[in-house]
This record gives C-alpha cells, structure tokens and sequence, in this order.
C-alpha cells in the first residue's frame, strides 16, 4: 500500500512580514522556499516517493540556489508510512542543514562581535515542521478522498501546538523587526547619546558596516541571517528608493548625455562614505548602467542622505550640494527629481481551492502542479526583464514584486494575461468532466519610498482581498497612500479597469485634462449626496453628468498622442454616466492614472506605445 503524504513548513506571514528594508521582505520569502526545497528534495530521493506539488520539470531544480520557487505546502506519494523519530527524521533534517548552511554562510559576513550563542538557538528555533501521512491505494482509493482525509489529518496536527522553553531568552532589546527575540548586536556597539559628534559618526558607520544595522536598529539571529544572507550575485536586493528612482534612471539610460555627466556623478560619489557605497549596491542582473553604475538608486534622493552621515553635518552639506549639481546637470534648465513613489504587486489565483479539489486523480493535481510551475518560471522574466521590477517571490499561483510606477499596470496585465491563457490552455476537468479553470487577480500599492514597508504591505494586502472580493474575482485593485490623507483605492475587473487607466494615461500625458479635474469631480458628487444618492436619483444624474461636462470642457488638448478634446470630453462624460462606474471611483481613478503618467514622462516614454493605447 502507498501512502500520500503532507508536509507543512512555516512560520510564514509573520516570518516574511518582519522587514524593515525590501531585501529582509526577498531574503525571508527565498529562505523559507529553500527550505521547503530542501524538505521536497528529502522526499524525491528516496525510493519510491514521487512528488505531487511542487512537480519540477526535473528533480535538478529542487537543488539550492536555483530559480525554483516552492511553497510551504508539500505532497508526494510515498511507499511506507513515516513514523515519528525514524522516517520523519530524514526530511527534517534536511531542512535544518539546509538552513544551517544558509546561517553559516549568511555569518561570515557579519563584521563585528555578536552573541553567537544566542543567534544560533535563535535560527535552530526558527523553522516549524508538521507532516501527516493517509493510506491511499491507487487501484482502490479515489486520489481526491485521500488527500481530503490527509488535509484534516494535518489541519488537527497544526493546531495541537508544541509549546517549548525559550531557550534563548535573555534580559536584552529586543529586535527591532519582529519585537520577539532578543538582539545580538553588543550595546557598546551603538553611539552613546552625549557623545562628541565625530565619535556619533564614527559608530554609526561602524555599525552600517559591521552589522547592516541602521542607528539605534537593533537585530536578532535570524534578522542577521536575513541582513547577511547570500545568493551569489542576486544577494544585492535593491531598495523601495531604487524602486522609486527608475523613471528617472530610465530616462538617463535613454538619454546618455555629455562626457561630464558621468564625471558630475562619481565626483558626487566621492563625498559618500565608503562603507555606504559598498552596502548600497544591486544585483549582477543587467549591464550596469551607462551613468549610474551598479549603484542603488536611494543615492538619488536628498532625503535618504542623513542616515549616512549621523551627526556629520558638513559631509552631508557637501554630499546634498554634489547631489544637486549632479541632478542640475542632467536636468538641463530645471533640476530633475526623482519621484519618490514606487509599486507593490501582490497577486493570487482565483478559486485554486476548488480547482485542486476538482482533480480526482493523482496525475491531474501533477498536471496543476506542472502548470503553476510554468506560470512561476516565466514571472522573473516579467517582472524583471520585461517591467524592470524586482521580484521577491514567485510560487504556484502567489507574486510578491516591487515595481516602478511607469511599469507596475502593464506588468500586473501581462502577469495576469499569462496566468489566465496558461490556465485555460492546461483544460482542467472537473467530477462531471466540464471544464475548470481559475484566474489571477492583483494588489497593487503605491507608496513613498520612506513610509514603513510593512504599511506598504498591509496595502497591497488590502488590494489583493478587493481585487478577490469583487464578484467573479479576476480582478485588479491599485490602492495610492500619498502620506496626506486616507489612501485611495479603485478596483475592477481585468479588461476595465486597466483599459480606463490606461486611456486617462494618456489624456494626462496629452495635458487634455483641466488641473483638479478629477477633485471637482469628487466634490460635486459629494455635493450631491453621494454614489449612492447619484445612482437611485436620474434627476442627481442629469446634474453630475453637466457639471462633469463643464469641469471637463475648461481646456482643450493638443492634437497628436490622443483624440481631439470633444471625443476626450465626450469619452469622460459617458465615464460618469455609466451606473456601474461610482462618480468617487472615476474621479480616484484619474488621480491614480496622473501618478502614473507622471512617471511614464519622467522614464521618457512615448506617448503612444504598445500596451498603452486606450
């Protein structure tokens, strides 16, 4: 008899979750994948086992380091039940020496002294470990009926919870990621406040360099592991500023420029300090670019310059004026600025639940399997080659990706046309043989560079449950925290919204839009009572639709990236007329599509360009 076999490995959310900088976020999500790997490798060899999910196209991708992504959930068939202590044993420590191996690697780069004891029971406590096994016999037993008693099996065994002694409890601070453990950082390490400025510096430079730890950041174990962890040259994981400054790379990239570009730039390097300049770097992935180098784009922004320099008043004067005669001599008669808003793409397939219920047999749920997996190879691409993003995961049917704003719309509708076709291609039947399918829908949120990156995560969250509650799911939500005010959120289904914003692009880009448009708009609903009031009354209607026309009509475009004025005016008023559309969302949609426009001037897009056309 063979039996199915589930394994579960976490923690997850609250793992990934604490992260105070971007590559935290990427490096927490690629260990807890190398380490269901690992379990998953554990598995694969031994005699008889055969995967289920993951289903590599070969076992050589469940090798570390590879581009492979897989979750915390694991299915196989194997041949004899697991017992605990004995058979369990192999694949649990796999994992552990797949992650000791990670630790040890990750602390060789850890410059200063730190209480290594302690870090080390930190890490070894880290991982969690539940597996359960269900008889199933494939000429007997129906696939679907052993995995459903399998599932409860492991559902039961998550919530009998271990509860051990702490073991590396101390009376210490606690990290400043996740608020649990104790920091290993020696608190002789950090800057005494009544100290002389130049001692402040001196150990607020030390501690960047030694420790990855801002001032007065303090780090666990495991948030050591996160800071140090390497991956060869995709370790460089590049900032949310780099994020926000590619519209203006971009544009730099296109347009070279003069010899003395170049030279403005590294005299301006100059003034950062050397241990910054070493830390600050991204990844080996593309050419370096033709002016900025391989330098992060946090570089870029004034703002971010007074966390190198602590009390060094005069360095950072000197860095802020280079900076500025750097971004003077690019941008010519005004000073160019990067935007500090960049994206965060959080997407999930629809009705996977359901789907995978619907497979009966084993090779169907293999064939899923093999499925997801060809979705998730081609997101790297996507996101990092085709949309200039960074990827921080890519598992199944779940993206995590940071992007940039001129990007983040065309690459959430190319990740989704993918999914969508790959789904529909792979015909999935269900118990009556019709056919079954699930699609992707997406969060994104936008945000500044400097707000805390677990409130961007909390919004791309709130988008992603918008975008799957709407009826059908299939479906896009983009929430703006601008830092003033309540964040907005617009959703709608895939063909709709992003059509509209793509379209409002464009009138923006056409300056074909009167300025504060879209907030008259959103007053004179308001005015009028509201949606609600709007959509029952047709008198409040025949109201919103003149008043949109006067707003609308105040000026008229130029001729040449989009249609004259009166079909733009017209396009809009029909926009507000629509009842399935709320005057509010309408108005928030085009201040969203400005954001947006705004950065695809500043990469130096055309107007018109492929995927851009409303």
């Amino acid at each position: 008899m063979t039996y199915l076999l589930l394994v579960s490995i976490g923690p997850v959310q609250d793992f990934i979750a604490t992260a105070r900088r971007s590559r935290d976020l990427w490096f927490g999500s690629w260990l807890l994948s190398e380490l269901s790997k690992s379990a998953a490798k554990a598995i694969a060899d031994q005699p008889g086992s055969e995967l289920i999910f993951p289903n590599p196209a070969a076992l050589a991708e469940l090798e570390p380091n590879t581009d492979l992504n897989v979750a915390n959930k694991i299915v196989a068939v194997i041949q004899q039940p697991l017992t605990p202590g004995k058979e369990a044993d192999y694949i649990q420590q796999a994992l552990w020496s797949r992650l000791r191996d990670i630790r040890r690697k990750a602390y060789q780069y850890v410059n200063g002294s730190y209480e290594k004891e302690i870090a080390y029971k930190q890490v070894d406590d880290l991982p969690e470990f539940f597996w359960v096994t269900a008889p199933f016999n494939e000429g007997l037993d129906h696939y679907s009926d052993a995995r459903t008693r399998a599932e409860a099996l492991l559902a039961a065994r998550k919530n009998t919870r271990d509860f051990k002694r702490v073991e590396w409890g101390a009376n210490k601070p606690k990290s400043s990621l996740d608020g649990r453990r104790e920091s290993v950082i020696p608190e002789k390490a950090y800057a005494e406040r009544n100290a002389p400025a130049k001692e402040r510096q001196k150990a607020v430079q030390a501690l960047f360099t030694d420790y990855g730890a801002r001032t007065a950041e303090r780090l666990s174990g495991v948030d050591l592991m996160k800071r140090h962890g390497h991956r060869g040259p995709q370790s460089a994981f590049p900032s949310t500023s780099h994020i926000a400054s590619l519209p203006l790379s971009d544009q730099l990239r296109r347009e070279t420029g003069p010899d003395h570009w170049p030279l403005t730039w590294a005299s301006y390097l100059e003034k950062i300090p050397p241990n910054v300049l070493k830390q600050e770097k991204i990844a080996d992935r593309n050419e370096p670019h033709p002016i900025l180098g391989r330098v992060d784009g946090s570089l870029l922004f004034e703002s971010r310059l007074a966390e190198y320099f602590a009390e060094d008043e005069t360095g950072l004067t000197t860095a802020k004026e280079a900076l500025h005669g750097f971004l003077t001599a690019v941008g010519g008669e005004k000073t160019l600025t990067p935007m500090p808003y960049y994206a965060l793409l959080l997407a999930d397939g629809d009705g996977m639940g359901q789907l995978i219920d619907a497979q009966e047999a084993k090779a169907d749920h293999q064939h899923l399997s093999a499925t997801l997996n060809r979705f998730a190879n081609q997101v790297a691409q996507i996101v990092e080659q085709h949309h200039r993003g960074a990827l921080v995961y890519a598992g199944g049917d779940d993206v995590l990706a940071f992007l940039p704003l001129h990007t983040a719309l065309d690459c959430a509708v190319e990740l989704a046309t993918t999914f969508n076709e790959l789904m529909e291609a792979a015909d999935f039947k269900d118990k009556t043989r019709e056919q079954v399918t699930a699609t992707l829908s997406a969060g994104v949120a936008i945000s500044h560079h400097l707000s805390p990156l677990s409130d961007a995560l909390d919004l791309a969250r709130q988008a992603e449950k918008t975008a799957k509650g709407m009826k059908g799911k299939n479906a896009l939500a983009v929430a703006v925290d601008m830092r003033s005010g309540a964040p907005r959120m617009v959703k709608g289904r895939w063909g709709d919204l992003d059509k509209r914003l793509k379209q409002f692009i464009q009138f923006h880009r056409s300056d074909a839009l009167p300025d504060g448009a879209a907030y008259e708009l959103r007053e004179a609903s308001l005015r009028l009572g509201g949606d609600d009031a709007i959509r029952q009354n047709p008198a409040l209607q025949a109201i919103i639709k003149k008043e949109a026309a006067r707003i609308f009509g105040r000026k008229r475009a130029q001729r040449g990236a989009v249609q004259v004025a009166d079909k733009i005016r017209e396009d809009l008023e029909a926009f507000v007329a629509d009842p399935a559309l709320p005057v509010a969302q309408l108005a928030d949609e085009l201040i969203i599509s400005h954001l947006l426009a705004q950065a695809k001037d500043q990469a130096g897009l055309p107007h018109l360009q492929e995927g851009d056309a409303a």
